[in-house]
């Protein structure tokens, strides 16, 4: 019996590599820069964050990321995962194959991978997050006992650890323990007495490994004025109450962000399981919270949102309800083949829209790449002397957001960002980014007094692409991409 359910098991995660690399087959084997994929990394690298974990990760296990492997490695960690969640949900036969392919080609996937610094990092914290709850539960068989003990230390260093990774992951543990609650409520030996206080155990255990986060972020992270979640909350949360609402009935839709178009089908199948337990009345108050819960949490940051920036990537646990709400409702009702049929459109769909994402940041990324190489060219030509490394070279200002506007999607965040205008023109992705491409190696402008010396013979000039937006004073090459100034040097 163990040998079969282990054939099924390893035939369950080829077929869940394959369909990830089927997925991601474009970005796999064409790759492009994208937003933070520029700069180097760092011994700081994410510290500042609090992300000790994708510290150790990137810098130190890795030392930066690299084409086409790191996100080979984050496939194969999320089919992974889709396995182990499969296992701990209960979900056999045909319905194994449907839930692994719906969670693997959600687009909000797309959304994290495209970031190469956390490609890998980001699964990971997704397959830690299922072992946290999978050693909770081996643990809550016999919760006084010595072996009980150790896979809840366990259990909570691996919280500890995901929320090192990447903050936003703390809320899969919670997603993935309700679902596997919600499961219960079906078996013949349900009781909710013990269930609950189960789940009472379960928050205590979360408390303990957020704790030893805190504790492991103040001795290892460097102090910081503003972390990774202070930058999303700063602001007045009453203003943007009725916004963020809106955001959340868009997402329930799948109108939100690009690719979002079938999530739509996990929240009318949540409402139809509502309807259809309220009529079956067993154990309908639990179960419903439990759905109800489900429309929520997957968006839960989104309420916590204070500056009215929404990006797709927070909402890490999307795939996971998207997955089991549409399996298990066809699980429960008649018709089984031909709804998995469904299944099987809309993963299709879903591989389109990621394959429409990926390859519309290609193509920002190869307009910036010739631009670059534009500018590159007028600065040699217009100035012979020029040395790498020796003259300084500043950007001032920033493309217009309408300059890329006939290469990107309506609505797809970060795929349509260009490194010419992120952030209003920082120079140190600017010239990371000639850097990458071997197309130069500029000396950034890190003195003050050389600053001071050239800032005021902006004005006059004008913008990029006429030859005269680049001009050389006090060794210092000026390239002019806007009339707005753009962000801050640091020595400003």
């Amino acid at each position: 019996m163990d040998s079969k359910i282990s054939i099924e098991n390893t035939k369950l995660l080829l077929f869940s590599i394959v369909t990830a690399f089927i997925a991601y087959g474009f970005p796999l084997t064409n790759y492009s820069l994208s937003i933070d994929s520029e700069t180097g990394i760092g011994s700081d690298f994410a510290m500042s964050l609090g992300r000790w974990g994708t510290n150790l990760v990137r810098y130190h296990i890795f030392h930066g990321h690299l084409p086409y492997f790191t996100m080979l490695l984050g496939l194969l960690l999320l089919s992974l995962t889709a396995v182990e969640l499969s296992k701990m949900f209960k979900i056999s036969g045909v319905m194994s194959y449907a839930f692994c392919a719906l969670f693997l080609t959600i687009p909000q996937h797309a959304y994290q991978l495209v970031f190469t610094m956390q490609a890998d990092v980001v699964p990971l914290g997704f397959l830690l997050s299922v072992f946290t709850v999978k050693y909770f539960l081996t643990a809550s068989e016999n919760l006084f006992s010595i072996k009980s003990a150790f896979y809840l230390l366990i259990s909570a260093l691996l919280l500890m650890f995901v929320v090192a990774l990447y903050q936003a992951l703390f809320i899969i543990p919670v997603v993935v323990y309700l679902i596997v609650f919600f499961q219960k409520t079906f078996d013949a030996d349900y009781t909710f007495k013990l269930q609950f206080k189960n789940a009472l155990y379960f928050v205590g255990l979360s408390i303990v490994g957020l704790l030893l986060y805190y504790i492991s972020a103040k001795i290892i992270c460097p102090p910081s004025e503003a972390g990774y979640l202070s930058s999303y909350t700063t602001g007045d949360l009453g203003s943007q109450f009725a916004n963020n609402l809106s955001v959340w009935l868009k997402n329930l839709v799948g109108n939100w962000y690009y690719g979002d178009k079938t999530y739509i089908v996990s929240s009318i199948l949540i409402v139809a399981s509502m309807v259809k337990l309220a009529l079956e009345k067993k154990h309908f108050l639990i179960r419903f919270a439990i759905l109800f819960s489900l429309l929520i949490l997957p968006f839960t940051f989104t309420f916590l949102i204070a500056n009215g920036y929404h990006p797709p990537r927070i909402y890490v646990t999307s795939g996971i309800v998207f997955a089991f709400i549409i399996v298990h409702f066809i699980s429960k009702v008649k018709y089984q083949h031909q709804l998995l049929a469904l299944c099987s459109l809309i993963c299709v769909a879903n591989i389109y829209f990621i394959t429409k994402l990926f390859y519309s940041n290609s193509r920002v990324a190869n307009h910036d790449k010739v631009m670059a190489e534009k500018i590159d060219f007028t600065i040699r030509n217009k100035y012979p002397e020029f040395e790498d490394n020796v003259t300084y070279v500043y950007f001032y200002g920033f493309l217009p957001y309408e300059h890329h506007q006939h290469l990107r999607l309506e609505d797809s965040e970060i795929f349509g960002g260009s490194i010419f205008n992120w952030d209003n023109g920082d120079n140190y992705r600017i010239i990371n980014m000639f850097k990458f491409y071997d197309i130069a190696y500029y000396r950034y402008l890190d003195n003050k007094e050389v600053y001071l010396s050239i800032k005021d013979s902006v004005n006059e000039m004008p913008i990029w692409p006429n030859k005269e937006s680049i001009k050389k004073v006090n060794n210092v090459v000026i390239i002019k991409l806007g009339n707005q100034k753009g962000a801050p040097l640091w020595i400003e």
